[in-house]
């Protein structure tokens, strides 16, 4: 009967708090401009470095699969790090925002390091890539963290969460295509296609400081966590509170299955549509932004299907299509390209579906252990998400070319055997498609539905209050 009381006062009151304020159009396009900076470089590292590093840059699959794991040796100490940095950070800005003003500018330079091919030796440009490839992932942590916390900031009102993160993902998606729509074209302007990448980089460079000073001078940090101040946190406790949290552990492993399914299937896209269609080099860029135009509409629309669908289960079902769209390519055969873009356009379009409506889990289980620990977590927990996107982008990637070298594939742009075209089609078709089933039973584990979510916000509305 109290909890009842409790949660009606909450809902009489919680249109006049702070916290659960509605965000305005204007400021939800500008933090969704954060991450169309930010997908420059993830989309030009999820769509292209793979193939840049084989067939440009002149190194093996089993070297680029091993760049791939090593790296993440290395995020498995900085990305807790970071994120317990960014939650004791305090300024007259926010916790979050300073973070996208001071580190743009070194992140966006080393995204260009990162696609330029140095004259080195082979032993040299092994070593180049390691260093830049670390570099370009320590800023990516350092700049996504804080980026992706402010979420949980901005509000504390779980609709109001998944509209700003449908529009946010709308945005990347966009951030996407304007990479695959710019970036590979470009590359043919050169004869040397080194080049063309370097250039290509540079422009998405430049375009991604402006967008990230857009977002900073637009958004605003609103929520203040329920903590007790004269409690003394370190960096072990906060990590305790966060691997205590039942609900995120599970929320992390779907993310690092999810990312995996995806990332396999999108590191062998260009490999796939230069194999299986004559004229690849006319259709690679539209095969690339075709996905990218679905993943825009389907992100947009996540919003709009939860208002009809719990989201818990809304994730899951997502998952399943997924699963099934990716398994279709294995059977439309070589060549029928209406079908290819069709297939195409649909898997982008789920796949961007679910992203919004994952993402808000993350703040979703902050504030399940915000109301059991009494301390609110956002960037500690957000560094855990993304360093198991970021293993999930490595796994994949190194799952993707470990069997593509297994079936024969050689890099350096020359014919390949029939098994190592089986095995292209395999990788991109039937092994995501299992790892997204994985996924989906993970997901069914969760206790966290949209009643539940709904009725932990109104708690911690009522505990902020007091």
């Amino acid at each position: 009967m109290r909890k009842q009381i409790l949660l009606n006062r909450s809902e009489g009151g919680q249109k006049n708090t702070t916290s659960a304020k509605q965000v305005g159009l204007l400021e939800k396009i500008g933090y969704g401009l954060g991450d169309t900076a930010g997908n420059f470089v993830y989309q030009s590292v999820l769509l292209l470095l793979g193939f840049f590093y084989t067939e440009v840059y002149g190194l093996d699959t089993a070297t680029v699969a091993s760049i791939f794991l090593v790296v993440r040796v290395v995020d498995a100490i900085t990305d807790p790090l970071m994120g317990a940095l960014v939650d004791r950070t305090n300024t007259q800005w926010g916790k979050y925002r300073p973070y996208l003003i001071i580190l743009c500018v070194p992140y966006a330079i080393a995204s260009v390091l990162v696609f330029t091919v140095p004259d080195f030796g082979p032993e040299g440009k092994v070593i180049y890539a390691y260093t830049t490839y670390i570099t370009l992932m320590l800023l990516f942590t350092a700049i996504n963290i804080p980026y992706g916390s402010m979420t949980g900031v901005m509000t504390s009102d779980p609709k109001e969460r998944a509209s700003i993160n449908a529009t946010r993902f709308m945005f990347a998606t966009g951030g996407g295509l304007i990479v695959t729509s710019l970036v590979l074209p470009m590359t043919k302007l050169w004869e040397n296609p080194a080049i063309g990448y370097r250039n290509a980089m540079i422009l998405m460079a430049i375009l991604s400081v402006v967008l990230f000073v857009i977002c900073f001078l637009t958004t605003k940090e609103r929520v203040k966590g329920v903590e007790v101040k004269e409690r003394k946190s370190t960096v072990l406790k906060d990590l305790l509170f966060v691997v205590k949290n039942d609900q995120y552990r599970l929320v992390a492993l779907a993310t690092l299955l999810m990312v995996t399914a995806q990332t396999v299937k999108n590191t062998t896209q260009l490999y796939y549509i230069t194999i299986y269609v004559e004229d690849a080099v006319k259709y690679s860029a539209m095969f690339l932004s075709v996905w990218m135009i679905g993943g825009m509409l389907g992100a947009q629309l996540a919003s709009k299907l939860l208002m009809y669908v719990d989201k818990k289960k809304a994730y899951e079902l997502l998952l399943y299509i997924c699963a099934v769209a990716s398994a279709a390519s294995w059977f439309i055969g070589d060549n029928n390209i209406v079908m290819i873009m069709l297939l195409q356009f649909f898997v982008g379009f789920f796949n961007q579906m679910i992203a919004p409506i994952w993402f808000t889990f993350t703040a979703d289980s902050v504030d399940y252990g915000e109301l059991k620990f009494k301390r609110r977590i956002d960037g500690l927990t957000l560094s855990f998400t993304l360093f198991s996107l970021k293993l999930g982008l490595s796994i994949g990637g190194a799952i993707a070319l470990i069997i593509m070298g297994y079936y024969g594939y050689k890099s350096g742009g020359i014919a390949q055997s029939n098994e190592a075209i089986q095995g292209i089609l395999l990788v991109f078709s039937i092994v995501p498609a299992v790892i997204f089933i994985m996924t989906a039973l993970i997901v069914r584990l969760f206790k966290l539905n949209s009643k539940t979510i709904k009725e932990n916000a109104l708690k911690l509305e009522i505990l902020r209050a007091q």
